[in-house]
């Protein structure tokens, strides 16, 4: 087997990510879409820790991210590396890039880093993202469990979980949104077109009756 590139970049690496978005509209946050629940703060770099627990690491405690280990800052080389699985949850509306330095470990599908802070951050419909394709312009903004969710046209009723809870549309467009989004960071905006990719892609698949999944809400029940 080749081994794993791994090297201190001072010139940062840029990279994808998504991210889900908290609830305050005033400045909202980043908050990671997957694993990790710490939000990135806005003008200080993330710096990656370990979150494996200590009895478990294999190599003793260190610096994330380590070769012996799954830790770091993620990011992909290309958009067309996302798992697309049914999401059982309402799926996050943030698409940027992101800058990576410190220690670079390289892998086939992106890298995972020391530091990162994002570059370029984008809204866009959660559903025609990660889905079933569609227009993919977010024209409405919705809250849920502590998330907003841009969505478009097509999706503007919501989105329901499995147990009947769904989303609910807040009292801000995904423009001021945005805007308030990369003032917060002081980032430069991703144009939709960076990320058009992702709508045209085919419906996720049905899952097994006994896993949950999400659903569209009637534009008509969206109020």
């Amino acid at each position: 087997m080749a081994p794993i590139p791994t090297e201190e970049r001072h010139e940062p690496l840029s990279g994808w990510r998504i991210w889900n978005i908290s609830k305050d509209v005033q400045r909202p946050r980043l908050l990671p879409a997957g694993s990790g629940v710490d939000p990135w703060e806005p003008m200080h770099a993330v710096e990656a820790r370990c979150a494996q627990p200590s009895l478990r690491r294999r190599s003793g405690r260190h610096v994330a991210p380590f070769l012996g280990c799954t830790c770091g800052i993620y990011a992909s080389r290309s958009l067309d590396v996302f798992e697309r699985p049914r999401p059982a949850w309402p799926p996050p509306c943030v698409v940027g890039t992101v800058s990576l330095w410190g220690t670079v470990i390289e892998h086939e599908q992106g890298w995972r880093a020391r530091f990162a802070y994002p570059a370029r951050l984008g809204l866009v419909c959660s559903m025609c993202a990660w889905f079933e394709p569609g227009p993919g312009v977010p024209s409405v903004v919705h809250a849920f469990s502590g998330c907003l969710y841009a969505l478009c046209e097509m999706h503007r009723g919501g989105i329901r979980v499995q147990d009947g809870r769904r989303t609910r549309p807040v009292d801000v467009g995904p423009k001021v949104l945005q805007a308030r989004l990369l003032d917060v960071y002081a980032v430069d905006p991703l144009p939709i077109d960076a990320v058009r990719s992702l709508f045209e892609q085919p419906p996720t698949p049905d899952p097994p009756p006994y896993f949950p999944s999400i659903s569209v809400v009637p534009a008509a029940e969206g109020t």
